[in-house]
């Protein structure tokens, strides 16, 4: 029967380290050479096993690489955005309030009702002010009779024309009352300034309004934007007419916008600037909605791009590891790194196309260390 000639090797290392381990002088030195002798009789038992184990494998060398995975680098168009947060808001969303103090006498709308500018929501008590229209309205019935009267007299010739004068002016002097009076009626209706939708209703029925309070908030949709305050480092980058993708997170829906507005201002207590984007109808948004703005930066057609998370860095510089298919081994590479966006980094200098990077397994890697390819 055939013999390993690797495990009489590691039979013989095991009786050879017993053997000039022996001491049998002092007592002490006996016990731990007994222990010694343990511990190198495991390990020639380890070795011999290994040297088994690779034995069986035989010329499957790859068994022993690391996996690794790879991609080739190509080009392709490279696009880089400035993600910054910014805050629905509904340009026409308004106030109703009441101009004058009063009680509430009715109220004319409900939530969620669509209204028009200058439609009247509310009601207030304005009885006293109703009794004194219809004083002057008899007032100015009768002055008018007595100007017509008077008028007709003065074209035959008879009566003075102080006479005719004098009652053309009462007539005139009621009418301007009886405009002022209608004013200040005018002034106990609660109107919508803008058209648009009731959104919410704090008045009820017998209440006493008072003048500035909001009452009604009225909400108009047809012109929104997306406003938000930009950091000063990128006050070069944005301008008005730039192209924008809008996502709204809680939608999980994203749209294209326009930049309106890019103001030319840096706020000195953050040191932002505020830049506006005008956003088209979508469904179900909402002012004070959060959205993220994803303005473009930069953009080449041909640039070199790879996974951001295959780049490497030390104090000694950035680097990736590439395959090198001769030597079947893994190749460290110094690279110059340029713009980066959400999911890739631009590649300056260091790489060219065909080039087979190792997307996968690249941990802990040493250059020229021999790698096998996932399957």
């Amino acid at each position: 029967m055939n013999k390993n000639p690797l495990l009489i090797a590691g039979l013989a290392l095991v009786g050879w380290f017993t053997s000039c381990g022996n001491n049998s002088g002092n007592p002490e030195n006996a016990k731990i050479q007994t222990e010694l002798d343990s511990i190198r009789a495991e390990i020639g038992k380890l070795q011999t096993r290994e040297a088994e184990l690779m034995a069986m494998l035989g010329d499957n060398a790859d068994a022993k690489n690391k996996l690794v995975e790879i991609m080739e680098v190509q080009t392709s168009k490279f696009v880089s955005e400035i993600t910054v947060e910014g805050i629905v808001n509904a340009s026409g969303s308004t106030i109703a309030t009441a101009k004058a103090p009063g009680t509430v006498t009715d109220i004319l709308v409900k939530e969620g009702q669509t209204v028009q500018k200058g439609q009247i929501l509310a009601t207030l008590d304005r009885t006293a002010l109703e009794s004194s229209k219809r004083e002057l309205e008899q007032q100015l019935s009768f002055a008018n009779t007595i100007y017509e009267k008077q008028y007709r007299l003065w074209e035959k010739g008879i009566g003075t024309e102080v006479q005719y004068l004098t009652a053309k002016n009462q007539r005139d002097a009621i009418e301007k009352s009886l405009n002022t009076l209608n004013s200040n009626i005018d002034m106990y209706n609660i109107k919508s300034a803008i058209s648009g939708t009731v959104e919410s209703i704090d008045l009820k029925i017998g209440q006493v309004a008072s003048p500035g309070m909001p009452y009604f908030k009225l909400l108009n949709l047809s012109n929104i934007k997306v406003k938000a305050e930009v950091s000063e480092s990128y006050s070069g980058k944005i301008n008005a007419g730039d192209s924008v993708r809008i996502l709204f997170p809680d939608l999980n829906q994203t749209v294209s916008g326009i930049v309106s507005f890019a103001s030319k201002f840096i706020d000195p207590l953050n040191r932002t600037f505020k830049v506006e984007v005008s956003l088209p109808k979508v469904n179900s948004i909402k002012p004070n909605m959060i959205a993220k703005l994803r303005i473009l930066e930069y953009i080449k057609n041909d640039a070199i791009a790879i996974p951001a998370n295959s780049i490497q860095s030390t104090e000694l510089g950035t680097f990736v590891m590439l395959y090198s298919t001769e030597e079947k081994s893994a190749r460290k590479v110094n690279i110059i790194i340029g713009k980066t966006n959400m999911n890739s980094t631009e590649i300056l200098g260091g790489l060219n196309p065909g080039d087979q990077l190792i997307v996968n397994g690249f941990q802990e890697l040493a250059d020229g260390q021999k790698v096998s390819i996932a399957k």
